[in-house]
C-alpha cells in the first residue's frame, strides 16, 4: 500500500469545499444575499430595525416588513440609502431593489441579563454526587450526569438563599 503525499494545496478547508459546492450548484450568490438577516441591524441601525425587518428575497429583491404606515413612508424615502448600506455589507452579490410591505415585525429579543454566580458546592455535596453516579459504567455519561446534578444542587442552594 502506498502512502499518498499530502501537500497543503491538496488539503482543502471545509469552508472552501462548501463554497465550491455552492458555486457549482449556482446558489452561492443567493446564500450570500441571505446574510442580510445577519447584518440587518448593523446595516440599517437599531431604530429602523425596531420597526422593519427582512421577510424574504426573490429575484434579488428584498421584501421588508414594516410595522406601520409612518415607517413605511419614511423607509420609502430612505430606500436608496438602505439598499446601498445593505449591499455594502453583502459584498459581491448585491440586491437589486427593496420592496416594502406592511406587516408584523418581530421585536428583537432583549439581551439576557447577566447570570449571577452560582454558589460553590462543599466537599460533602460533591462526594454525595460522586456516590450517586458511581454505578454508571460509561465515563462520558457519568461525567455528564455529575455536571447535571452539580448544577441542579447549585441552583437549589441559590434559591434557598434567596428565600
Amino acid at each position: 500500500m502506498t502512502r499518498r503525499s499530502r501537500s497543503s494545496d491538496a488539503l482543502k478547508s471545509s469552508g472552501s469545499v462548501i463554497r465550491q459546492l455552492l458555486g457549482d450548484l449556482g446558489i452561492d450568490s443567493k446564500i450570500e444575499q441571505h446574510r442580510v438577516w445577519a447584518v440587518w441591524q448593523q446595516a440599517v441601525g437599531e431604530q429602523i430595525a425596531r420597526f422593519a425587518a427582512p421577510a424574504k428575497i426573490r429575484d434579488n429583491v428584498l421584501e421588508i416588513k414594516v410595522a406601520n404606515a409612518v415607517w413605511m413612508q419614511q423607509l420609502q424615502l430612505l430606500k436608496p440609502r438602505l439598499l446601498r448600506q445593505l449591499n455594502e455589507h453583502l459584498g459581491d452579490n448585491p440586491l437589486r431593489d427593496i420592496y416594502l410591505r406592511r406587516g408584523q415585525v418581530q421585536a428583537a429579543a432583549p439581551p439576557a441579563p447577566p447570570r449571577a454566580a452560582l454558589p460553590q458546592l462543599d466537599d460533602d455535596e460533591l462526594a454525595a454526587i460522586a456516590t450517586a453516579t458511581a454505578t454508571i459504567n460509561d465515563a462520558a455519561v457519568r461525567t455528564a450526569m455529575q455536571r447535571l446534578l452539580q448544577r441542579q444542587r447549585q441552583l437549589d442552594k441559590q434559591r434557598s438563599t434567596k428565600n
